[in-house]
Order: C-alpha cells, then sequence, then structure tokens
C-alpha cells in the first residue's frame, strides 16, 4: 500500500472518529432535522476529504473543511428537496394551495414548525453559527476556528443574530399569545 493512501486511511479514520457526530449534527439542523439525509451527507463530505487526500491534497485544517464541503452538500440536498416539493402537492393539498393564505394556519403551528419556519428564514451564515453555538454548544474560540474570523468577530454576530431571531419571533409570539388568550375566553 503506497504511502499517500495509508496516511488518507490513517487521516479519515481520525476525522470520522473526531468530527463524525459533530457534522450529522450540524446537517441534521441544515436539513431541517431529517436524520437519514444527514448521516448520508455527512458520510459524503468524508468521502469527499478522503478524495482530496488520496490525490496528495495536504488540508491543514480538516474540520473546517468538512463543514464547508457538508455545508455545500446540504444546500444541494435542500435545492433538489425545495423542486421536488414545488413539482408535487398532495391531493388533500390541492385546496389549501388554491385557497388564500390566511392567518388562522399561523395560529395552529406547533413549537416545531415554528422553529423550523425561523430558521428557514436565516441566512445561510446566520444559521451556521445558530447551529454552532447554541446547538452544538461550541465556544466563541472555537466557533472562530470554524469560521476563520476572530472570537470578537464571533460574539459580535451572535448578539446581532439574537436580534434577528427576536425579530423573526416577536410575530410568531403574538399570534401564539392571541390563540391562547382566545382560548382562555372560551
Amino acid at each position: 500500500m503506497s504511502q499517500v493512501k495509508e496516511k488518507a486511511d490513517r487521516l479519515l479514520i481520525e476525522a470520522y472518529e473526531k468530527y463524525g457526530t459533530l457534522l450529522i449534527k450540524f446537517c441534521y439542523t441544515k436539513l431541517l432535522e431529517d436524520k437519514t439525509s444527514a448521516d448520508d451527507i455527512m458520510q459524503e463530505a468524508m468521502l469527499v476529504y478522503y478524495k482530496r487526500m488520496l490525490a496528495g491534497e495536504e488540508i491543514e485544517k480538516p474540520l473546517p473543511f468538512l463543514y464547508q464541503t457538508a455545508n455545500n452538500l446540504c444546500k444541494n440536498a435542500n435545492k433538489k428537496a425545495t423542486k421536488h416539493a414545488m413539482r408535487t402537492v398532495p391531493l388533500d393539498d390541492a385546496t389549501e394551495v388554491a385557497a388564500p393564505e390566511d392567518n388562522s394556519r399561523a395560529s395552529e403551528l406547533d413549537y416545531d414548525e415554528i422553529k423550523e419556519q425561523l430558521l428557514a428564514k436565516l441566512s445561510e451564515e446566520e444559521l451556521r453559527l445558530y447551529c454552532l453555538k447554541y446547538v452544538e454548544k461550541r465556544s466563541l474560540k472555537e466557533i472562530s476556528e470554524m469560521m476563520g474570523i476572530t472570537p470578537n468577530a464571533v460574539a459580535k454576530r451572535t448578539q446581532r443574530l439574537r436580534s434577528v431571531v427576536k425579530e423573526l419571533a416577536e410575530p410568531e409570539i403574538e399570534i401564539y399569545e392571541r390563540r391562547v388568550i382566545h382560548e382562555y375566553k372560551r
């Protein structure tokens, strides 16, 4: 076995053990909690990493490389899912699609649906920061290394992210509060 392949095999095993779970969690949030696809994309990202090493490429920081690769693969998967969803409308939903939208649907949403809608409104960078900080519970230093920015910049972006999430959440909270008050008056 060649030295390049031996080294690539060793680094792949090491990366899989160190970062496999982190990448699955990252993909899980990017794919709006689709566990099977998250696992598939993590493995695909590892495969890209492995092929690059077999080609003789030196990857000094494997975690940022794997995150970026997984992020790109998640974007592609979400695009495919969106295109498929746009082409397919279940018969039961046909009347909802044809009917005008009203706010009564929003008042019936549960917590997970609201969370998914809010996360879908974040930019790619905001969503990545959200996942690293609040899902994976990473420190500012770890996030700064992964994103290639200073810890102070991470802190500032986290502060801005909280403001963005608050602005996005306020209308949903108002709808929820109106629903609770309405149910209480019954």
